[in-house]
């Protein structure tokens, strides 16, 4: 009864912690990031998520692309589906990397979190990289 109880309780939280905003309610770090790399990209939808205590945003554009953010605005997740992630976004180290180990495939997929780096490439293969970019991981 108790997990009955609790599994509604979530549920109905989780329902109502995310909602369509206008991309200018979005944080100003953003706002910027998106101007800056995004800017022939027309935007479709944003979100903002607010669940407890942590707040997050997606950005949706109409091509496909969508970028997440954190709740101060930092970019966590860029996943371009019809064009890659811009090389200014993507660290010196790893776009040498790709660069020089698998010329010609574009990174589809750049996203970030506290330990490490996870990318993929135009021909799926991930890689993952540690904070000092090392690499630590390939998925074929």
């Amino acid at each position: 009864m108790m997990i009955g109880l609790f599994t509604v309780g979530v549920t109905s939280c989780r329902a109502d912690s995310e909602k369509v905003i206008d991309v200018k309610q979005l944080p100003e770090v953003a706002e910027n990031f998106i101007s800056e790399h995004f800017a022939d990209s027309k935007v479709a939808a944003a979100k903002v998520e607010n669940l407890w205590r942590n707040k997050s945003y997606e950005v949706y554009f109409t091509n496909g692309d969508h970028i997440d953010f954190d709740r101060n605005g930092n970019w966590e997740e860029i996943e371009c589906k019809s064009t890659a992630v811009p090389t200014a976004v993507v660290p010196a180290a790893i776009h040498e990397y790709v660069a020089k180990t698998y010329p010609g495939e574009r990174i589809k997929k750049l996203e970030r979190d506290r330990w490490k780096y996870e990318v993929k490439l135009s021909n799926r293969i991930e890689l993952t990289f540690d904070l000092k970019f090392n690499l630590k991981d390939v998925d074929m």
